[in-house]
């Protein structure tokens, strides 16, 4: 089974707005929803949610990351751990502490990342799901 890495928009999208999903994205999301596929939501996810709505960016908060998880069996928080903590250090190249939290997600799981941020897609730090 194949396991993905979700940044924040791509969970949101995939929840509250799937027509923003890139083909290649959603067709992902669509074999998670079928069991054929995993999909981690890095802990930090949870954090920079609730941030927004603080910011009134309301999206969408933690009880609907909590509801998903709850309504598939194969969405999951990957914790946050040391490995992450110290690749996160190395990715400096990348301006936001959040992007840099969920590439460094991603690469010490050795998962693809859903995302359509352009900056984490040229920086060739991971590899990229959308279009």
């Amino acid at each position: 089974m194949k396991d993905y890495v979700l940044d924040t928009h791509a969970f949101v999208w995939w929840v509250a707005r799937p027509k923003r999903l890139g083909r290649a994205a959603r067709r992902t999301l669509g074999d998670v929803d079928a069991g054929r596929a995993r999909a981690w939501l890095p802990a930090i996810l949870g954090v920079e949610l609730t941030l927004l709505a603080e910011h009134g960016r309301r999206l969408i908060g933690v009880a609907e990351l909590d509801a998903a998880m709850k309504r598939n069996d194969l969405v999951s928080v990957l914790p946050l751990d040391l490995a992450q903590a110290t690749e996160f250090a190395l990715l400096g190249v990348l301006p936001d502490p959040f992007d840099r939290m969920i590439v460094a997600a991603a690469r010490t799981t050795g998962r693809p990342l859903l995302t359509a941020d352009a900056v984490i897609s040229e920086s060739g730090l991971v590899e990229v799901i959308w279009d």
